[in-house]
C-alpha cells in the first residue's frame, strides 16, 4: 500500500490521511534550495564523525546502523534548522495530532551510508510505553535533505500500523517506501511501524528528523546537553520556549 502524497495547502486532507494511514508525504514543503543549503551546512559536521558514531554513546549499533551517521543537537549545525522546526504547518499539525502547545522531543540528522541494511522495524512512541498513557504522544517529521528513493534507503513505513496490536505480524506487502524529493517531508504518528531503509547506492541518504510531543511530557533529548554550553541562551524566545529552555531557571506553562 503506497503512502499518499498531498499538497501542503490542504490541512484537512493531511489530518484525515494521518488518521487513516498514520503517515503522509508532503511534497516540497521546503524549497529545494533551502534543503540543499541545509544539507551543505551540515556536511562538514558529518564528515568529522565516523560511520556508526553513536555506538560509542551507548546506543546499539545493530539498531542504529553500522554504516549510518547520526548527529544530535541539530540547531547548532545550521540556522535553517530553526525555520524547519518551527514552520507553521508542522507546528499546527502537531498541535492537532498530540494536543495543545507541542514541544520538542528530539532532533536527529541521519546519514544512511552505502551498504547499510534495513533497520529493525519499530515504533518511536514505545519510548514512553511504560507510562501506559493512551493516544498519540509523538508527532514526527522527517525532512528529505537529499532525494529519498527505494534504492538509497528511503524510510520504510507500514500505513495503518498505528492501529495494529503490538503482536500483529504484518505481511511484507503491508510495508512501503517513503520515496520523496529533496525538501519534501514524511509526517507520521509515533505509533507507526517504520525503519530506515537499505542503501544500495554509492551515496549517502541524508534526512533531518524532528519530534514533537505534548508540553507536559518528558522529552527524549535534553538540548542543553546536546548543544554547546550557552548555545541555547542566544536563541530567540520562541525557540527557547519550544525547547523548554529557560536561562533564568524555569517558566510556568499555563494551559
Amino acid at each position: 500500500m503506497p503512502l499518499q502524497t498531498l499538497s501542503a495547502h490542504d490541512t484537512n486532507a493531511i489530518l484525515d490521511t494521518l488518521q487513516e494511514d498514520g503517515a503522509v508525504i508532503l511534497q516540497n514543503l521546503f524549497a529545494n534550495d533551502l534543503a540543499a543549503r541545509l544539507c551543505a551546512d551540515i556536511e562538514s559536521a558529518l564528515h568529522q564523525v565516523a560511520w556508526c558514531n553513536t555506538d560509542r554513546e551507548g546506543y546499539g549499533a545493530d539498531f542504529f546502523g553500522r554504516k549510518t551517521k547520526r548527529l544530535h543537537g541539530v540547531l547548532q549545525y545550521s540556522e535553517l534548522v530553526r525555520d524547519c522546526m518551527l514552520h507553521p504547518l508542522p507546528m499546527s499539525l502537531a498541535e492537532s495530532w498530540i494536543g495543545h502547545k507541542p514541544h520538542f522531543s528530539t532532533g536527529e540528522i541521519m546519514a544512511i551510508g552505502p551498504g547499510e541494511r534495513q533497520q529493525t522495524l519499530h515504533r518511536d512512541a514505545t519510548s514512553w510505553a511504560k507510562s501506559g498513557l493512551p493516544g498519540e504522544l509523538l508527532f514526527s517529521m522527517t525532512i528529505a535533505l537529499t532525494d529519498f528513493t527505494q534504492e538509497n534507503g528511503a524510510t520504510v513505513v507500514a500505513p495503518g500500523s498505528h492501529r495494529w496490536p503490538d503482536d500483529y505480524r504484518a505481511p511484507p506487502e503491508a510495508f512501503t517506501s517513503a520515496q520523496m524529493s529533496r525538501g519534501s517531508v514524511l509526517l507520521y504518528s509515533g505509533n507507526v511501524l517504520h525503519s530506515g531503509g537499505a542503501n544500495q547506492t554509492a551515496r549517502a541518504r541524508i534526512g533531518l528528523y524532528l519530534g514533537y510531543i505534548p508540553f507536559w511530557l518528558q522529552p527524549l533529548e535534553n538540548p542543553a546537553t546536546t548543544h554547546p554550553p550557552g548555545f541555547l541562551d542566544g536563541l530567540d524566545a520562541q525557540t527557547r520556549n519550544f525547547l523548554n529552555h529557560h536561562p533564568g531557571g524555569f517558566s510556568a506553562l499555563l494551559g
